[in-house]
């Protein structure tokens, strides 16, 4: 006897302005919604709670996309300072080795930290690449699906949505990957910084 909607993935095949009306109607929906999306922009506007599922279990965050990813962050960073603790207390049981041992460690540690640091650097510039690359060809398939001449002149519509539809699907992969990338890239230079200290 209640109002419950469930959604997937609602906004991918919409244009612009069909999407704005979906978000407004959503809005102003008096019930509750179900959405699974990987739009975060739509999420972000509709949400209150995430659920993640991760290797078989549902974790809950309270709050909108953004807040979610935000939380990860944190969680993601506290557990990298537990790592880097971890590394400390065992540096500090290796007292007992030569001077010359633990600083050959240390130096090690510090070098393998740096190549992992270059190598997530590398690859977020990639992805922001490829994320500015895919952008602009939405852009450009978004005029071209709203200019009511591309219906008249034998433009082939279907082929430019789903090619449409396929880069919106493929620009949140590249986009989750980004802020998975950036979240470990600022865990690791958290955990660097006290590891210097």
């Amino acid at each position: 006897p209640v109002n419950f909607l469930i959604m997937d993935e609602p906004t991918n095949h919409l244009d612009m302005s069909s999407r704005e009306a979906l978000e407004y109607a959503l809005q102003e929906y008096d019930g509750t919604l179900l959405l699974i999306s990987h739009d975060r922009y739509f999420l972000d506007k509709l949400v209150n709670r995430v659920v993640e599922l991760d290797e078989g279990r549902l974790k809950m965050f309270e709050g909108n996309y953004s807040d979610y990813l935000e939380k990860k962050t944190e969680l993601l960073s506290s557990r990298s300072i537990e790592a880097n603790d971890r590394q400390k207390k065992s540096l500090a049981s290796a007292a007992g080795r030569s001077r010359k041992e633990q600083k050959r460690a240390e130096a090690q540690a510090r070098q393998a930290v740096s190549r992992e640091r270059n190598r997530l650097q590398t690859e977020i510039s990639q992805l922001e690449e490829e994320i500015e690359h895919s952008e602009i060809h939405i852009k450009e398939i978004e005029r071209i699906l709203a200019d009511p001449q591309s219906y008249r002149d034998g433009t082939d519509i279907a082929d430019l949505q789903k090619t449409y539809a396929e880069l919106k699907n493929g620009l949140e992969t590249l986009y989750a990957r980004w802020e998975e990338n950036q979240g470990e890239l600022e865990s690791l230079l958290a955990s660097l910084k006290k590891f210097e200290d």
